[in-house]
């Protein structure tokens, strides 16, 4: 599938992504700066509109859904995103690559925090319930009856407070390839969570918490909800919160590695993608 009309002079640049901006200010930067885009007679580029995009996306995604992505009210779709890298960089593979590296990594992060923003505080919980509890328990004969739900509400908080104080078993895993892995630390420095069709390597580090050395753990690898592979090791020198798989290519799908220590589960996502869009000869 062709990511741009052929005969359309588009100009893709070479140009690398920006470190350290938000999904939305990367495509600002991508938006604004008309990154792939046709250029003006003295040779700076135009800006992106939602239909000039829609043509050079082969109309998929429409102008709306395009419109959606730059008033922040959606954004694109893994395949969206790949699609938009061969916007920017067309055959420049490097140039491409971190491009769809760098949209996926701002992507994933204003997911994780548009569910911490879901998620309620549970002292603001507890300061409406105290508050409830001082409206409905006026009269002398329900003012006890309101102090043994207020004690029953610390102590929960107190028990979800130490709970949360102590460390959990597992903790910061991430998934790379040879590139993000410090043999040296044993250690992924950048968590990735979508690679291309024939990665045959992967890399999982983590850190333990509270496990005493020796401590044995089970790492399974699943695909599309089918566990492929996996096998026991113990917390020590010879296994410093890291693991590694070489199946092969990979295949196309959703992987999950869960790692079990002590009874308690801990995973992590990722997925294998074909390469993407090829221009039609």
């Amino acid at each position: 599938m062709k990511a741009q009309d052929s005969e359309t002079d588009y100009q893709h640049t070479s140009q690398l992504p920006p470190d350290d901006l938000s999904f939305s200010e990367l495509f600002d930067f991508f938006w604004a700066r008309g990154l792939g885009n046709i250029q003006h007679p003295d040779g700076t580029s135009m800006p992106w509109t939602a239909a000039s995009l829609e043509t050079a996306l082969d109309g998929s995604p429409d102008k709306r859904s395009i419109e959606n992505w730059r008033s922040q009210s959606n954004m694109p779709s893994p395949e969206k995103i790949r699609k938009l890298s061969w916007v920017i960089a067309g055959d420049n593979k490097p140039v491409r690559t971190a491009w769809y590296e760098a949209l996926i990594a701002a992507r994933h992060s204003a997911k994780r925090s548009e569910q911490a923003a879901l998620r309620p505080a549970p002292e603001k919980h507890l300061t409406q319930a105290l508050e409830n509890t001082a409206s409905q328990h006026s009269s002398p004969k329900t003012i006890w009856g309101g102090i043994g739900v207020i004690v029953v509400l610390v102590a929960g908080l107190f028990w979800w407070w130490v709970g949360s104080a102590s460390s959990p078993a597992v903790s910061n895993m991430r998934i790379c390839d040879a590139p993000y892995f410090d043999d040296e630390l044993k250690d992924c420095t950048q968590h990735v969570s979508v690679f291309v069709h024939g990665i045959d390597e992967v890399f999982l580090s983590f850190d333990f918490g509270d496990a005493e050395d020796g401590t044995p753990f089970d790492r399974w690898w699943i695909l599309d909800g089918e566990r492929i592979a996996g096998r026991t090791s113990f917390n020590d020198a010879a296994w410093p919160g890291y693991t590694y798989w070489r199946p092969g290519v990979l295949e196309v799908g959703q992987y999950v590695v869960r790692i079990v220590v002590n009874g308690e589960v801990f995973t992590q996502t990722f997925y294998v993608q074909p390469e993407g869009f090829l221009p039609e000869e």
